[in-house]
């Protein structure tokens, strides 16, 4: 079964884009930043008191305290609109607050402070239809609020007496909901889901809840809205439902169909009617399964009714009165009232105010306008409700920062390293960075709470104040950080550091995605959920999802590395392409459709076809696979390209129904300093929101050292079709400099690409379910300098003649800048490649859904060299190889010129190769060849790790061949004589400075069980002359260190000898200590350094036979001791040496 994604495709239109609305009016400086504040938090709705152990508790002092200093901010809590044109508050609002004082104008004793505050969750009223809907806040289950002292505090005031009532009202709209928000079943989009009703083990088919209506209005109508959802495979199932035990009617919910991309369950909603007997209602439910192992799940439920306005048995009251709403003035009497009861009308909940009443016969009554529905809460001062104490915050002012070119939005325990890759683009480009934690965020723009509406709003702000100015409105946003479905922590294991943001849509797999882009969409009109409104980004953003500090730091340090001059190489020219087979040649077609894009918009870079379909298949018990092309990957991984590019099936665990790519094959990659960007236009690739995923994607970004330096990747199983259109705008507006040279940075090519295709496809959730995993700010390793060819034996390159077969070709070229002048001041090296004609290959049709096609493809190398550029000029000579094909076409010649720190890169096609030439002379003597392991102080024989890179030093007075034409002819290297295990080498063939006719070969060995091993390698010249060499040595089980060939040399020796061994750790620090000991045992000489070797074989440790005291040793046998010290691991071998 595939593991990828379902061929097929749909579209969603989008309205022209609307006029932007006029723009927020933002506060100079946020409240937060002078004066202390502490910050305190709610679960409910009411009134809350803060005492006098209260404020001291969390660290206000009330000594002196005068009463009209005491502030309280606070915006509700509620979810803000994710809309830019909804309801939205600037900053934090003072709320206005009651301070019962003893009347010295100081808070102490039991003195107290009162508040309203209105709780997470909200009630949405339909005025229209005088109903009510509940919103549930799915990121926090609080609401925050701020407190700070100084100047003069916001107060409630009194309503003034209101005479007249034209009614009297005595119950009220009464509103109650349930939803227990347990399960998320795809781990995607904003909804979950509640209890479980089936007959599976430990379950049960009914559940029972009890609603407490105190005081409930005798024989009221009670109103029951249900949502609930089953998963029922091929039957429909239902819900019964009950209102005090009595049948109160059915939800039927349509089967789904069990299909991997099939809704998950159905959903339905039911509305019920029944008369209240009493204070306690009783909601039942039983859920009638429609197939085997059919699970069902209440959502939510709404209760409405009518209750008396009394305090009979309750501290507070919450109510309002629909029935009453029109053009009255309306009398509220409420019953087993006291002398001490309030009301206050909180119908705006930061501004409540107090009303007057008249208070008589255990009733509290007052008069007020019902021409629009209010809220109020009336409570007796002895019984209140507490706030939980969060402690002070520091003073910030997000409001008055400076202009910035990326805000970087980062967790609290990942800040070091967010402000080190700020530092590394300040450095590189003066790139101006502000960096936030995201409590800052929500403190100045959620009022505390963890929305991730938030952080948009904060990019709205820098957008609205700097983006009349080119040069100071915010370019991109980093979200540094891993994100969750699961806002909450309700899963184990959680990881929601930054949040993302996830869409409506939780049952339907092709439905639900996350996407980070819903943070760029900043003009005053755009909304993520509207299809009206064409929604285009104006920010590029990218995210780091890094778990933890260390992660964090891997992908810095190799940002840091990508930036330097260590990534410095020929790798950026090339470029690499993946197609999957089957589906009638989809993916193959699709990889030409973007590899004719790349060369059109950026015919310098070289290309690197791999589809799958063009190589053997073979089948074995796990199915078929593609050896042969994972290896070409690997290659090409270990080599370095620019960017890797894969179309096709795919997930999370794998590419290609026959694995492309799995996480072992990440793991055992050795490519740093040569970080591609991955493009994997695929299902579900790098979904980072979900933590019980340990994706691919994610590990090559957050990997150490190797893997890749950013992802263009997917979330969410995708379409093919769509994929190719943003596949390919992508490689459009990534490769396009512009008129000086300069690329687009990654978060510049997404955001283009992306805004294009909304524009041009109307596919909106395909191209949401990309997303940039990396940093926005980071331009690709394009070389910036151009190389170009200026003569060809001697002839200006524009009249070039003939390249053919056997004959001696010198090549003279200049380093310039993009307009053409020469640099002069470049003094470094350039890396010529010589390619023959583009050939035909034809795809194998491996399996029935694949036919035969041909496609092009340039990679057979004639010469691949590298010669010296002084003063911006160079030159070099090469034979050309007897296999060429010897057809006429146009051949390419590709450079790549770097001095150490900059880089250029160019290339020549106005050039013919083919036909025989007649300069073959007289060399019938293969290469010679010399064979070693990780560095060339590998010895025949000996020990190393269990991934190890092969070198081949390779000379001929020709030139090697490396031209892959001619039969049998290639660089080809076999382990254990095994012809199933064998390796063409071309395209790892290196020349040397200046010479054509010497060279190695780096190449990643794959990796090798412990024991006995031997390899063979074969090469020939380019004039088919052959050699072969052979090298054993011996595998250690990496997980052990391991030691060999202890030796001094010289041995014996009179005055300086070096210590010796060999060891399976390379690239890794290894602490050695040699003891020189009498025959006896007796230690006279300590020898203690930590080494670093890239091989198998340590560096000498010299000693020079004099013992500790400085004395030097008589003639003699002598012992030592020789310790290697790896992490954890020791290791020691005694061997003798002679003093003479």
């Amino acid at each position: 079964m595939k593991t990828g994604c379902k061929i097929v495709s749909f579209v969603w239109l989008l309205a022209s884009s609307l006029p932007a609305s006029s723009q927020r009016s933002y506060a100079q400086h946020s409240v937060l930043s002078s004066g202390n504040w502490y910050k305190i938090s709610v679960k409910d709705p009411g009134i809350y008191k803060i005492d006098v152990p209260f404020l001291n508790a969390l660290g206000i002092s009330t000594n002196n305290l005068a009463t009209n200093s005491v502030r309280l901010y606070g915006n509700g809590g509620q979810l803000l609109s994710e809309s830019n044109a909804g309801a939205w508050t600037d900053d934090l609002k003072e709320n206005a607050i009651m301070i019962v004082d003893g009347g010295d104008g100081i808070i102490n004793g039991s003195d107290h402070i009162l508040f309203y505050a209105a709780g997470p969750d909200e009630w949405i009223k339909d005025s229209i239809n005088q109903r009510f809907s509940h919103t549930k806040n799915i990121y926090s289950d609080r609401s925050y609020y701020f407190l700070s002292v100084g100047g003069n505090g916001k107060r409630i005031i009194d309503v003034p007496l209101v005479s007249s009532p034209n009614l009297t009202v005595t119950n009220f709209s009464e509103r109650y909901f349930h939803e227990l928000d347990t399960v998320n079943f795809l781990g995607s989009g904003k909804e979950w889901y509640g209890e479980e009703l089936s007959d599976l083990p430990g379950r049960s088919l009914t559940r029972n809840f009890s609603v407490i209506i105190p005081n409930i209005t005798t024989n009221a109508p009670v109103f029951l809205q249900t949502n609930c959802v089953a998963r029922s495979v091929g039957v429909g199932s239902r819900f019964d439902v009950r209102i005090n035990s009595q049948p109160a009617g059915q939800l039927i919910i349509n089967p789904t169909t069990g299909g991997q991309y099939d809704l998950f369950a159905q959903q339905a909603t039911g509305f019920s009617t029944a008369v209240a007997a009493g204070n306690n209602i009783g909601i039942g439910f039983t859920y009638v399964p429609g197939s085997f192992n059919s699970q069902g799940w209440i959502n939510w439920f709404e209760l409405f009714t009518r209750r008396n306005i009394s305090l009979n048995g309750v501290d507070q009251l919450l109510f309002r009165d629909w029935t009453s709403v029109g053009n009255n003035i309306a009398e509220f009497v409420i019953s087993n009232a006291t002398a001490n009861t309030q009301v206050w009308d909180i119908t705006h909940p930061l501004n409540p105010m107090k009303m007057q009443g008249n208070f008589s016969s255990n009733e509290f009554r007052f008069v007020n306008s019902t021409l629009r529905l209010r809220e109020y809460v009336a409570f007796n001062p002895a019984n209140l409700l507490l706030p939980s104490a969060d402690g002070r915050i520091s003073n910030q002012d997000l409001h008055n920062a400076a202009p910035a070119d990326m805000i970087i939005v980062s967790h609290s325990t990942l800040l070091s390293q967010a402000q080190r890759l700020s530092q590394l683009h300040q450095q590189q480009n003066g790139l101006r960075s502000l960096i936030v934690t995201t409590e800052q965020v929500y403190n100045e723009f959620g009022s505390g709470s963890s929305d991730p509406v938030a952080i948009r709003d904060l990019v709205k702000m820098y957008y609205d104040k700097f983006g009349t100015n080119a040069a100071d409105k915010p370019k991109y946003l980093l979200l540094f950080g891993d994100a969750s479905f699961d806002y909450k922590d309700r899963i184990n294991g959680n990881t929601n550091f930054v949040p993302a943001w996830e869409n409506n849509f939780s049952l339907d797999p092709l439905s639900t995605y996350t996407s980070d882009d819903f943070f760029g969409f900043l003009d005053d009109n755009e909304d993520i959920n509207s299809g009206l409104v064409m929604n285009l980004l104006d920010v590029g953003i990218g995210r780091i999802p890094a778990k933890n500090i260390d992660e964090a730091k891997n992908f810095v340090d190799k940002l840091a590395d990508y930036l330097s001059p260590k990534s410095l190489g020929a790798w950026r020219n090339t470029m690499t392409f993946l197609a999957d087979d089957e589906d009638n040649n989809l993916h193959l077609q699709d990889a030409e459709i973007i590899t004719a894009t790349g060369s059109s918009v950026s015919p310098v870079f070289n290309q690197q076809k791999i589809y799958l379909d063009a190589f053997q298949q073979e089948t074995g018990p796990g199915g078929g696979s593609y050896p042969q092309a994972v290896q070409a990957s690997n290659n090409q991984i270990y080599n370095g390209t620019l960017i890797w590019n894969f179309n096709g099936h795919g997930g999370s665990n794998r590419l290609a129904e026959e694995t492309i790519l799995d996480q072992s094959l990440v793991n055992n990659w050795n490519n740093s300093n040569r970080l591609p960007l991955f493009i994997t236009a695929t299902c579900d690739f790098a979904p980072y929101d979900n933590p019980a995923i340990n994706s691919i994607g994610e590990n090559i970004l957050i990997r150490p050292k190797t893997g890749g330096i950013a992802l263009m990747t997917t979330t969410r199983p995708v379409f093919a079709f769509s994929n190719r259109i943003m596949n390919d705008n992508y490689i459009r507006f990534a490769l396009q400099p512009d008129a000086n040279g300069k690329y687009r940075s990654l978060g510049d090519a997404v955001k283009d690409a992306k805004n294009f295709t909304y524009q041009s496809s109307g596919d909106i959730a395909n191209n949401r379910k990309f997303t940039l995993l990396g940093d926005p700010a980071l331009t690709l390793a394009f070389p910036l300098l151009r190389v170009r060819a200026t003569k060809v034996n001697s002839v200006p390159a524009a009249q070039a003649d003939t390249l053919s077969s056997t004959e001696k070709i010198r090549i003279e070229g200049e380093v310039t800048d993009v307009q053409g002048n020469l640099l002069t001041n470049f003094n470094g090296n350039v890396y010529p490649i010589v390619l023959d004609k583009p050939q035909t290959i034809t795809t194998l049709a491996n399996d029935p859904s694949s036919q035969p096609t041909g496609f092009q493809s340039q990679t057979n190398t004639l010469f691949k060299g590298k010669a010296s550029v002084v003063n911006g000029k160079f030159q070099f000579t090469f034979k050309m190889p007897k296999d060429i094909n010897y057809n006429y076409g146009n051949g390419k010649l590709s450079l790549y010129a770097e001095d150490g720190t900059k880089d250029a890169n160019g290339y020549f096609i106005n050039f013919i190769v083919g036909g025989a030439g007649n300069n073959a002379g007289a060399d019938n003597t293969g290469p010679e060849i010399r064979l070693f392991l990780n560095d060339e102080k590998f010895a025949n024989g000996g020990i190393t790790n269990q991934n190890p890179i092969l070198i081949a030093k390779l000379s001929d007075s020709s030139g090697i061949n490396t031209a892959g034409t001619g039969i049998d002819h290639d660089i080809v290297a076999t382990l254990d004589n095994d012809n199933r295990k064998y390796f063409i080498l071309n395209n790892f063939y290196q020349g040397d400075l200046n010479s054509y006719q010497k060279g190695s070969v780096h190449f990643q060995l794959p990796e090798l069980a412990p024991g006995p091993h031997s390899l063979k390698l074969k090469a020939w010249d380019v004039l088919n002359n052959s050699n072969e060499a052979i090298l054993e040595f011996t595998v250690a089980n990496d997980e052990e260190l391991a030691i060999s060939h202890v030796l001094n040399y010289p041995n014996p020796f009179s005055t300086r000898t070096q210590f010796w061994f060999e060891h399976n750790k390379p690239g890794q620090s290894l602490k050695v200590s040699v003891e020189i000991m009498t025959i006896t045992g007796r230690t006279i000489k300590s020898i203690t350094q930590t080494i670093f070797s890239d091989g198998n074989r340590s560096a000498g440790i010299e000693w020079d036979g004099k013992d500790d005291f400085g004395n030097r040793l008589g003639r003699g046998v002598y012992l030592y001791k020789l310790r290697v010290i790896a992490g954890k691991e020791k290791k020691e071998v005694i061997e003798k040496l002679v003093i003479l």
